[in-house]
């Protein structure tokens, strides 16, 4: 007899659409590299590179590309909706960041 019976505990859904991590990952390199740049900013006291104007460049590049997959996984029948809407609200705040650090 035993004492303890083992229950295996599901706590998410048992497929999640690969299109909608794609974008989680695209839009947390994105943010991160937003991030870099402004404490290098912070640190730097404003005097930063060019390289930081491309870096934010490719931080938007990959949020546009991870709007288009957070799309896609939109459209797949796989994983649940509330993923697939943190991905999209993931990906647009990356996008508005460089815009409200310029209207700031």
């Amino acid at each position: 007899m035993r004492l303890f019976k083992r229950h295996r505990y599901y706590f998410s859904d048992s497929s999640m659409a690969s299109d909608t991590i794609i974008a989680f990952v695209l839009g947390g390199i994105s943010f991160v590299a937003e991030l870099s740049g402004v404490i290098s900013s912070i640190a730097t006291k404003g005097n930063v590179s060019g390289f930081f104007a491309m870096l934010y460049i490719c931080a938007l590049v990959l949020s546009f590309t991870g709007i288009i997959f957070a799309y896609l996984g939109f459209k797949s029948q796989k994983g649940g909706v509330k993923e697939k809407r943190i991905s999209v609200a993931l990906n647009i705040f990356t996008i508005l960041v460089p815009f409200i650090i310029i209207l700031f």
